[in-house]
């Protein structure tokens, strides 16, 4: 998230008396890691960068903390932002636009709350979603009192808040500890300093992608792969959206034949570490092999993610194909009769699909069940 804000005063150790007493708990509503993560901290080093952490989560000039929707789709949900202490609202701009996808530091803080609170601290609450304030100034408001929703107006690129503390409004507190930051932490539960690579979300699509349209989730499968069949004129793409990736690492998209054999693959490797990276390739239609082809994610040669897709020609069985991606209620099934997609019954052993007390094998394929379709993937499972 590229964010320039107010001008660079100090950034000060917290010193020996009320100001560094822990009296903050998280602006932000739902889990961490997985409803949000933290990409970016305040920024310690004169010169270059260093968080809190002595890491690389930060960029020059950065004053707060980012908290990180995965998409737009997430902000449109409505995602709340919460007081993070007791405090008089001073300050409430509610009205710019708030689907900015470029940085333009000229924007600023873009929509925003200040909060003064009685120890001497400011809050301020950046970014958020147009006409969501709850709040105005002069009102009194309670630590983990809802103030407004994540948006992404300013100087932003996807939705997300970002949160910055000031004291006498004069100096830049980071509310972090560690060992290139503040030796004490002004928050009374820690929050995650994240750095492990992980799969934030991944699908695909029947389309080429932009950076745009992944950040809007357009077009893309829900919880499925899709069947491309004759009929098929546009790419097939593969996308992820991942944390924690690191300098000189490897990224590997793979497509693979039903033989299993190597089709196409793009890879790229890092320039810099990165929290927050979309990461997307796509082969053209038309290939030549029908069956069940493959694509695979790997970081640094192994495999972190895998997909199935149904390549589908004129054949006898065609009318077997289904078109969706639907689960029954289990409890509104009374049998379950399980083919593949030439239909022929399945006959395996190894998942298990419980109802009305019969117990139905299931294996990682795609099947038809009474004319429907679910998907399953490797590491997950339609939801």
């Amino acid at each position: 998230m590229k964010i320039t804000y107010l001008t660079f005063l100090f950034l000060v150790a917290l010193l020996p008396d009320v100001r560094s007493q822990a009296f903050l708990q998280s602006p932000m509503s739902g889990v961490e890691i997985t409803d949000f993560t933290i990409v970016n901290y305040v920024n310690w080093a004169p010169s270059g960068i260093s968080d809190h952490q002595c890491g690389s989560k930060t960029y020059d000039g950065h004053q707060g903390t980012d908290f990180v929707l995965p998409s737009f789709v997430a902000m449109d949900a409505g995602h709340d932002v919460l007081a993070a202490a007791d405090g008089e609202v001073t300050f409430v701009l509610d009205t710019l636009f708030d689907r900015e996808t470029v940085s333009d530091v000229l924007k600023g803080l873009g929509n925003y709350i200040a909060i003064r609170h009685t120890n001497g601290h400011y809050s301020y609450y950046g970014h958020l979603r147009k006409n969501s304030s709850l709040v105005t100034v002069g009102q009194q408001v309670q630590e983990g009192e809802v103030i407004a929703q994540v948006g992404s107006s300013g100087n932003s690129t996807d939705p997300h808040l970002h949160f910055e503390l000031w004291h006498d409004s004069l100096f830049l507190v980071d509310p972090f500890a560690g060992p290139c930051g503040n030796p004490q932490s002004l928050w009374l539960t820690d929050l995650t300093y994240e750095t492990d690579f992980r799969i934030w979300d991944s699908g695909m699509a029947e389309k080429t992608l932009t950076i745009d349209e992944l950040r809007e989730r357009q077009g893309l499968s829900d919880c499925c792969p899709y069947i491309m069949d004759e009929t098929q004129t546009n790419p097939t793409s593969f996308w992820a959206q991942l944390i924690g990736l690191r300098t000189d690492d490897v990224l590997t998209i793979e497509w693979h034949t039903p033989q299993n054999q190597l089709w196409f693959s793009f890879d790229v490797v890092m320039d810099r570490d990165w929290w927050y990276y979309y990461y997307w390739s796509y082969i053209d239609p038309g290939l030549p092999t029908e069956g069940w082809w493959s694509v695979r994610l790997l970081l640094n040669g192994t495999e972190e993610d895998f997909f199935e897709f149904w390549v589908k020609y004129p054949s006898a069985v065609s009318s077997v194909a289904p078109s969706g991606c639907t689960n029954l209620p289990p409890e509104a099934i009374e049998r379950i009769e399980v083919f593949d997609f030439m239909g022929r019954p399945i006959d395996v052993n190894a998942h298990q699909f419980q109802t009305n007390g019969n117990v139905i094998p299931l294996i990682e394929k795609v099947y038809l069940v009474d004319g429907n379709i679910c998907v399953r993937r490797k590491l997950g499972t339609c939801p």
